[in-house]
């Protein structure tokens, strides 16, 4: 009966399906493999926990994306591990955006490749809950070289409190811009969800590294309330942005000796590049 059906029909079919009904659906017939294997059902995913909201195991993840590693341009997963993260970014080697909303622990071991090797990724986004902000351990030495394996990363969202200081960071930053081969300078939004430990000083010398740099976000608690479902981070951020300034009447003000404004205080600290 299967075959009687239109190819276009059954294209539109599993097209509305989620990752793990096309896995589970795929192993049904030969015929039904062909349709629920198609690229295009691949290129943006989103993985979800199950209804009881447990993490998601590797073996279970593997049996989901295993087969189509080399379509996958896009996902948002909840519910993670650091073996999670870690087969993702070693695995699916034409990543370009990642989102992971969601983790019980998470630690340097996520992020760290090894052997070390050169990733398409553009947009990282730990969104942890949009709840609560989570905590992950991550120190400056692990992102500044997940920075340098990405060269074309234009995004990176850290909306959890890290376990690094903001001097070791930029000062780790800087020593790989001395190894010109180590990074580029693509990234054009930066934004972290605390302030702590950082200076206008640090913001200044990180848009330096970065000098094509279009904002830098260092606000405490960034991505409570945001759904990934429903919103892209770029407009939660701005209107996140534009809730402090209403609420606290900032103003962008010059840095001294400095032809760059700032918004700074001891609540947050954010640039635009459009104030300068």
């Amino acid at each position: 009966m299967l075959q009687q059906l239109p190819p276009e029909i059954l294209f539109e079919v599993t097209s509305y399906l989620c990752c793990q009904e096309l896995a589970s659906l795929r192993l049904t017939s030969r015929l039904l493999r062909t349709y629920c294997d198609h690229p295009n059902n691949w290129k943006n995913i989103q993985l979800h926990t199950n209804s009881s909201g447990q993490l998601w195991k590797l073996d279970q993840l593997k049996k989901v994306i295993g087969p189509h590693l080399a379509h996958i341009q896009s996902i948002r997963i909840w519910g993670v591990r650091d073996n999670i993260v870690h087969y993702i970014l070693s695995s699916c080697y034409n990543l370009r955006h990642l989102t992971i909303c969601g983790w019980t622990t998470l630690s340097d071991h996520s992020l760290r490749l090894l052997p070390p090797r050169s990733l398409k990724v553009k947009t990282l986004a730990l969104i942890g809950s949009c709840e609560h902000t989570k905590f992950a351990s991550i120190d400056a030495s692990t992102l500044s070289n997940l920075l340098a394996q990405c060269p074309e990363m234009t995004h990176l969202v850290l909306g959890c409190e890290l376990q690094m200081n903001a001097e070791t960071l930029v000062a780790e930053l800087e020593k790989k811009v001395q190894q010109t081969h180590l990074l580029r300078s693509d990234l054009q939004s930066f934004t972290l969800a605390t302030k702590r430990t950082w200076l206008n000083e640090h913001v200044l010398r990180l848009i330096k590294i970065y000098p094509s740099i279009q904002s830098i976000y260092l606000l405490p608690d960034a991505t409570i309330g945001f759904c990934a479902e429903q919103e892209t981070l770029d407009y939660w951020m701005t209107n996140k942005l534009d809730q402090i300034i209403k609420a606290e009447s900032a103003t962008p003000m010059p840095i001294k000796d400095s032809e760059i404004s700032l918004i700074s205080n001891h609540h947050c600290i954010a640039y635009d590049k459009s104030w300068s």
